[in-house]
């Protein structure tokens, strides 16, 4: 097991984006830290809201550093839009 942080850069330029890579990374870094890039993410759709935040959980749960970072102000809206505070994703390991 590596202990360094694995990175996967999320694209969703649209709410119908194919979430297929960010799946695909997240069952490949189980077991590893890993920090989510949304600087290509125009609008958060719900079913990748409920992703990140059960991947949060587990990785959490399991010790793994797990963080969402450069959250665009689409992002920030959509969080809004979806009953969650704009920062939600901002503590100690995403600041």
């Amino acid at each position: 097991m590596t202990t360094e942080t694995q990175k996967h850069i999320l694209d969703l330029p649209n709410a119908f984006s194919d979430l297929d890579p960010l799946i695909a990374f997240l069952r490949g870094a189980r077991t590893q830290a890993v920090e989510i890039d949304c600087s290509n993410v125009a609008v958060i759709p719900s079913r990748c809201l409920q992703l990140l935040l059960s991947a949060e959980q587990q990785w959490r749960s399991e010790g793994l550093g797990f963080s969402v970072a450069k959250i665009t102000e689409g992002c920030r809206k959509s969080l809004t839009l979806l009953g969650l505070e704009p920062n939600r994703f901002e503590d100690e390991e995403t600041a």
